[in-house]
C-alpha cells in the first residue's frame, strides 16, 4: 500500500481465520500490506476489530481485545497517533493518523498488535506487517538501482511446545490453544509438514515460514555478480535470527530502519559475516550472487540455561536466475532530498551528554511464571515507571538477574548501545537500534552471580514524542508476563 499525494490511507480488520487464530484480513485476503510511505507523509489507518467477543479472560487483560503500534517510528504516542495504550474491544473500530517525520529515516519498520496478556497469541500467528519509509537510496547510494527482497520471518509454535511450556508454568500468556486439526490446517497453509520434525528429546522445532512460506522451501533469484538489497524482518514473537550466507561478506547498509550513515560519522556499510536480529529486529543487507547456490540460514543461538531454543535452520537459497524480471522491485535511482520542514534531524546530530542514568532491572521467577521491571509486574492502571524531559539524552544500565536473555525495546525512540557486560562498543561500530539483547546472568563459585548488562543512551531529543508510552522485553510471553513498564515525556 503506497502513499498517494502524501497520504496512505487504508483499511484493516482482525478477525479469526477458519484455524480460529487471529489474523488480519486486508481486502479479503489472510495477508496484511507492506506499507510504503515517504518521509512527511501521513498514514491514516481504519482499523477494526473483527475479533469475537469472549467473557474469559486470559493472563491479563480481556480476550481478544486488540489494537496496531507502529515499531521503530518516531512519532507521537498521543491518540490518534501510535498510541499503544488504549486497547480496541471486539467489534469496534478506530482510525489511527500518524504523521510520518520529515526526518524519518528510510528503512525497514513494521506495525503489530500489542494487547498486554494477548501479544504472544496475536504476533506469535502471523497479525504483523512491514512498513517501509522510502528513500534508502538518498542516503545510501551504492544501492541505488538495485533489486530490493523484503523477506518477513514468522514463526509456527508446535502444539507440543505449548504442552512442555504449560507443564513448565511457562506458556506463553495468553496463548489459545488450537486443536490437532486446527494446527494442522494452518501448518498446512504455511507449506509446512504437521506433525512437526522431532529433536531427539526436545520439544518439537518451532517451524518458521518467510513470507508465508515454508522456511528452507524459498528461492531468491540473483544473478552472477549482481548486488541485491536484502530488508529481513524478524517478526517472531521469541526467536533470534543470526544470518550468514556461507562465508560471504554481507554488507549491512541498515538496522531496525535506520541506515548506518545517519548516525553521526557512521559508515555507508559494514562488511560482516553474520548479523544477529533479536525479535521484532530488522537488517537491511546488501549480497552478491556467486553463480552457484548459496543457503542463507539462521544459526543456532544461545539464550541462556533457561532460554527458549533457537536451532540452526535454513530460511532461503540463492539461485542464479539470469537477471531482473519484469516484476521484480528496484529500488529508484538517487533522487535529491525533498526540502525539509525547518526543524532538527535529531538521528544524524551528535549525541551531547546524558543528563540523567537510570537503572532497569530485569527479573523473572526461576520457573518462568512472573516477569518483573524494577520489581514490578506490568499492570494497565500503572503509572509511568519514569517520567523524562523532551530534548534530552538518558543513560540506562539494563540489568538481566535471570537465566535467559532479554529483548530490551524501548517505543517511539532509538537508542546507542554503549557497552555489553562492560565491554564498550567500538564508537566506528555504533548506530542507531531500538532492540538490544541483555545477556544472561553470569554464576560464579559458591553460588555467586552478577547479572549481565547492557547500557544504552536513550535519545528523547525530538520533541514529538511527549506523552505515555512502553518499553519492554520484545521476547513477546515476557512482556505478556509483566516484564514491561510506561515512561512519560513532557
Amino acid at each position: 500500500m503506497a502513499s498517494v499525494d502524501g497520504v496512505n490511507h487504508f483499511s484493516l480488520t482482525a478477525i479469526e481465520s477458519d484455524e480460529s487464530i487471529p489474523v488480519f484480513d486486508y481486502k479479503g485476503g489472510y495477508v496484511a500490506p507492506t506499507i510504503e510511505v515517504n518521509p512527511g507523509d501521513q498514514l491514516q489507518v481504519q482499523f477494526e476489530n473483527g475479533l469475537a467477543p469472549r467473557s474469559a479472560k486470559m493472563a491479563r487483560g480481556r480476550f481478544n481485545e486488540t489494537n496496531l503500534h507502529f515499531h521503530g517510528l518516531t512519532v507521537s504516542p498521543e491518540p490518534p497517533g501510535d498510541d499503544s495504550l488504549d486497547m480496541l474491544r471486539p467489534r469496534f473500530s478506530t482510525e489511527y493518523i500518524v504523521d510520518i517525520s520529515p526526518h524519518q529515516p528510510p528503512g525497514l519498520y513494521w506495525y503489530h498488535p500489542h494487547p498486554h496478556g494477548e501479544s504472544a497469541w496475536q504476533v506469535g500467528n502471523g497479525m504483523s506487517g512491514a512498513l517501509i519509509v522510502g528513500g534508502i537510496q538518498n542516503d545510501v547510494p551504492a544501492v541505488a538501482g538495485l533489486r530490493e527482497r523484503l523477506l518477513i520471518v514468522r514463526q509456527a509454535v508446535s502444539e507440543n511446545e505449548n504442552d512442555e511450556r504449560a507443564a513448565a508454568g511457562r506458556k506463553f500468556c495468553g496463548l489459545k490453544r488450537m486443536t490437532p486439526a486446527q494446527r494442522a490446517a494452518f501448518l498446512k497453509r504455511a507449506g509446512v509438514a504437521s506433525p512437526l520434525p522431532k529433536q531427539s528429546a526436545e520439544l518439537e522445532e518451532t517451524a518458521l515460514t518467510i513470507n508465508g512460506l515454508a522456511a528452507g522451501s524459498v528461492q531468491i533469484g540473483i544473478a552472477r555478480g549482481e548486488r541485491q538489497l536484502l530488508r529481513v524482518l524478524n517478526a517472531t514473537g521469541s526467536r533470534n535470527l543470526d544470518l550468514s550466507i556461507g562465508n560471504q561478506d554481507l554488507e549491512l547498509v541498515a538496522q531496525d530502519g535506520v541506515p548506518l550513515a545517519d548516525f553521526p560519522g557512521g559508515p555507508q556499510a559494514r562488511k560482516v559475516r553474520h548479523i544477529v536480529i533479536p525479535p521484532a529486529g530488522r537488517a537491511e543487507f546488501v549480497v552478491t550472487g556467486t553463480g552457484v547456490p548459496a543457503v542463507l540460514r539462521t544459526s543456532a543461538y544461545d539464550t541462556g540455561p533457561q532460554g527458549d531454543k533457537n536451532p540452526q535452520a535454513n530460511l532461503a537459497t540463492l539461485v542464479d536466475d539470469g537477471g531482473a524480471k519484469p516484476r521484480d522491485r528496484r529500488l529508484p535511482q538517487r533522487d535529491a532530498h525533498a526540502p525539509k520542514a525547518p526543524d532538527v534531524d535529531y538521528y544524524r546530530l551528535a549525541l551531547p551528554a546524558p543528563s540523567v542514568e537510570r537503572i532497569v532491572s530485569l527479573q523473572e521467577k526461576a520457573d518462568g511464571t512472573d516477569f518483573r521491571i524494577n520489581g514490578a509486574s506490568y499492570d494497565p492502571s500503572d503509572k509511568p515507571m519514569f517520567v523524562a524531559k523532551a530534548g534530552t539524552i538518558e543513560r540506562w544500565t539494563l540489568l538481566n538477574t535471570t537465566d535467559e536473555i532479554h529483548d530490551f525495546h524501548v517505543h517511539q525512540v532509538h537508542f546507542v548501545v554503549e557497552s555489553i557486560d562492560g565491554v564498550q562498543v567500538p564508537a566506528a561500530e555504533r548506530h542507531w537500534s531500538d532492540e538490544v539483547n541483555v545477556p544472561y546472568q553470569h554464576h560464579h563459585a559458591a553460588g555467586a552471580s552478577t547479572p549481565g548488562t547492557a547500557v544504552i543512551l536513550v535519545d528523547l531529543r525530538d520533541p514529538v514524542i511527549r506523552g505515555t508510552f512502553l518499553f519492554h522485553c520484545h521476547i513477546l510471553d515476557h512482556e505478556d508476563g509483566g516484564m514491561m513498564a510506561k515512561m512519560k515525556v513532557i
